[in-house]
């Protein structure tokens, strides 16, 4: 009775059912969005793409997708975010589905921009709603939670997109990991609801109208101005780090195909490796945030990043290099897992998709930009020096953030005269 009592207790820490429930929905939306980066060797070889057009894939669905976390934060603080969450995973399931019928690279150039636009409806309203649940303490612990969901669908996606693929096709394995997602609309629409935390453990059921009345706090350009002032520098850093480190991701299954001889099936796995340890990641970050503080941890993140991203590009093919992916994948992850409970405890209630949708949009959009851009230079000096560019350059990030986020106090020593 007592260890089921401790478990149990154990459980609630960490958001309980509610963060359960967020954590099913998020792993069908990434389990789906995750498969272009983790078939894009099948893909390649499939069409007969350049580096330029396979970057141009990745570009087209994630340059719509950060355009519309805008859209999706701001409709999420004023419409329904349950409503706006079940539009993103119904959209995304119709069009991973979409996917897996299309013939030519324009078709399905033109399905990964819609998926983007659709699948920006998800995250903002998805971590303002799970943080409306909880009280700031347990609220790093739940968000690694729901977190968790997607790191295992990243991780899924690789495994089991490449053996259907390398089985029946790639188009085969959009088809059937686009089911999750679809089954998740219900579970949104029937056990969702939007709430605003009182403290003391309880939370209120709003309406969005409601929710504006209760935190009674003025809307307008300026008002988010004020709100985003204090979290400005975390976003910018988070930021720029995102760019290194998502550029490194996004053409990992090329660069282990190109530079280390593996096979598309082999290295899609391997981009699994590293989605796992982000898995590992995300609790350590959760349990890091509530425990040692949400700007530690942050630190603790972007400072790391650059000399891993370097090792990455820069160790041949052997065991380090494999705990290197590892701990690339838990640095990703650690990341985020310390930065959105920091956002969500610095902004009110009204504002937090909207936020988010700031946050997660700019990433976004900003690797949408980057990919086509690494990978023309891809084509014209190769993968390998630019993979040792981007690396370099996270290190000089990293090195930033610890002058920037670090303050030494300063002790000075009192002359008498």
């Amino acid at each position: 009775m007592s260890k089921s009592t401790g478990l149990g207790k154990l459980f609630q820490q960490w958001g309980g059912t509610t963060a359960s429930l967020f954590s099913y929905t998020h792993l069908s939306h990434d389990l789906a969005i995750g498969l272009i980066t983790a078939l894009l060797a099948f893909i390649r070889q499939d069409l007969g793409l350049s580096y330029m057009q396979s970057g141009l894939l990745i570009s087209a669905y994630a340059f719509t997708s950060g355009a519309s976390q805008f859209l999706g934060g701001w409709l999420g603080d004023r419409v329904s975010q349950r409503l706006v969450m079940a539009l993103g995973l119904c959209g995304v399931g119709l069009t991973t589905f979409a996917i897996g019928l299309v013939s030519t690279y324009h078709i399905l150039l033109f399905a990964l921009v819609v998926m983007g636009v659709v699948s920006g409806a998800y995250h903002p309203s998805a971590v303002s709603m799970l943080s409306s649940y909880l009280e700031e303490a347990r609220r790093g612990r739940a968000i690694a939670l729901y977190m968790l969901g997607g790191s295992i669908g990243f991780a899924l996606g690789p495994v089991m997109g490449g053996w259907i693929a390398e089985m029946l096709g790639w188009r085969v394995a959009f088809i059937i990991l686009s089911v999750p997602a679809l089954l998740a609309v219900p579970v949104v629409l029937t056990k969702f609801r939007q709430r605003v935390f009182l403290g003391h453990g309880e939370t209120k059921s709003v309406t969005p109208t409601e929710n504006n009345t209760f935190t009674r706090t003025p809307r307008g350009l300026s008002s988010l101005g004020r709100v985003l002032r204090p979290v400005a520098s975390i976003i910018t850093l988070t930021t720029l780090i995102q760019f290194a480190a998502g550029s490194i991701m996004a053409f990992l299954p090329l660069y282990l195909v190109d530079r280390h001889g593996m096979t598309a099936a082999y290295a899609a796995m391997w981009l699994g490796i590293v989605r796992g340890g982000g898995m590992v990641g995300t609790l350590i970050g959760g349990w890091l945030s509530d425990r040692w503080g949400r700007k530690n941890s942050i630190i603790l993140a972007l400072g790391a990043t650059g000399p891993v991203l370097y090792l990455l590009a820069k160790l041949p093919f052997n065991a380090v290099l494999i705990a290197v992916f590892v701990l690339f994948g838990m640095l990703m992850q650690l990341r985020q897992a310390t930065v959105q409970p920091y956002l969500m405890d610095n902004t009110p209630p009204h504002f937090r998709a909207t936020v988010f949708g700031i946050y997660f949009g700019l990433g976004m959009e900003g690797m949408s930009l980057l990919q086509p851009v690494v990978g023309h230079f891809m084509d014209i000096i190769g993968i390998v020096d630019v993979f040792s560019i981007i690396a370099i350059t996270s290190v000089a990030l990293s090195v930033l953030t610890l002058l920037i986020m670090i303050k030494p106090k300063m002790h000075y020593k009192r002359e008498d005269n």
